[in-house]
């Protein structure tokens, strides 16, 4: 048990006291500030024994009752506004969930909710970041559909002291607080090392748009990676397939047409399923080896199949979750987070779905 010692305070009552923050509690406990956050705030990746430590010490000085009494005597409450897809949904459902289990955790801390959907990537931003610039919000949580068109708009934003966290892409040159994702460039680095040790031959990349900051990176990694080796994968096409389902089977069909000795395909992002129907119409499902991206029932299911060989889990139920909770440790908190907050990228085959998606037919239940 740690012993707190509040040193030239004996004379000072409560309101005279200054409030402790993470920062005190990490030097009281000797432990990081990183360490101390995920403990309050009930993160992954801290031993029970250290986070019981922590909770105790918080305790103590009482830090948990001065945040809620600070929340609590704000007249109004904090309004969080989304801006995410509906497509593609497999992907924007969970970071959605995630956005949204955050804000039921904060609920007590006064934290409100405001969606502003948007049809896909790169279609209504500009209209719903602008009504959202009529609102009274606290901050945004925001998937920027292109590297830079919105720049003026999210600066907008920060220059009326509303801070906007990015999440699954970026706008680094923006004002934005931070960008929650995993590294798209060394995503597709990972995909390319993979595809590189698995054939020899003509490969191929299908994304969304290369005016999406997170699918340019990935493009660039994948094609650094097959630099790398001495006899790699020749790059025949990288195609754009704008987010949809539908484009992304006709690009399939034509590009199975155009290179009929297609040896592997990397999906750089979610829409992976329009390419598996499209290789199993051709017949070649399980010929091509395909690397895809994310973890949803339809993955799951080509996976099972072999039709995918792997898949690159992102995460996005965690992104949309720590992008809020970002947001409101830089509200309520002041922790300014740095400039990315990376999430780490997790290669998923059949062998080891269980443990990411364990009620798949052949999981645990």
């Amino acid at each position: 048990m740690f012993a707190i010692v509040i040193v030239n305070g004996e004379d000072m009552d409560d309101k005279e006291r200054k409030p402790f923050t993470i920062q005190d509690i990490a030097e009281l406990t000797g432990y990081s500030i990183g360490t101390v956050d995920r403990a309050l705030h009930h993160r992954e990746g801290i031993k029970p024994e250290t986070k019981k430590k922590i909770l105790e010490v918080a305790e103590q000085v009482g830090y948990r009752t001065n945040r809620v009494a600070s929340a609590l005597s704000r007249k109004k409450p904090l309004v969080f506004a989304a801006v995410f897809p509906r497509e593609l949904h497999y992907f924007y459902d969970d970071i959605r969930q995630g956005f949204q289990d955050a804000i039921e955790r904060l609920k007590d801390f006064r934290v409100t909710s405001l969606y502003k959907d948007i049809e896909t990537l790169g279609r209504g931003e500009e209209e719903a970041l602008s009504f959202l610039l009529s609102q009274e919000i606290s901050g945004v949580v925001f998937a920027p559909g292109h590297s830079c068109r919105f720049n003026n708009l999210i600066n907008n934003f920060a220059q009326r002291g509303i801070p906007v966290v990015a999440v699954s892409t970026d706008a680094p040159e923006s004002k934005r607080l931070t960008t929650v994702c995993v590294n798209p460039y060394k995503n597709g680095e990972l995909a390319g090392e993979l595809m590189a040790n698995w054939v020899k031959g003509e490969v191929a990349i299908l994304i969304g748009s290369q005016e999406i900051y997170d699918h340019h990176q990935k493009t660039i990694g994948f094609k650094d990676a097959l630099s790398q080796f001495e006899s790699p994968p020749r790059l025949v096409a990288v195609l754009e397939s704008q987010e949809s389902e539908n484009r992304a089977e006709e690009n399939t069909t034509k590009l199975l047409k155009n290179y009929p000795e297609l040896s592997g395909i990397y999906i750089a992002t979610a829409n992976s399923v329009g390419v598996c129907r499209a290789l199993e119409e051709s017949g070649r499902a399980q010929e091509i080896k395909v690397i895809a991206t994310d973890l949803f029932p339809e993955v799951v299911h080509y996976l099972e199949k072999g039709v995918i060989n792997t898949t690159i889990f992102q995460n996005p139920y965690r992104q949309g979750f720590e992008a809020t909770m970002s947001l409101f440790q830089f509200l309520v908190e002041e922790i300014v987070p740095p400039a990315y907050l990376y999430l780490e990228p997790i290669i998923v085959m059949k062998s080891n779905l269980e443990f990411y998606f364990p009620n798949h037919r052949g999981g645990k239940k």
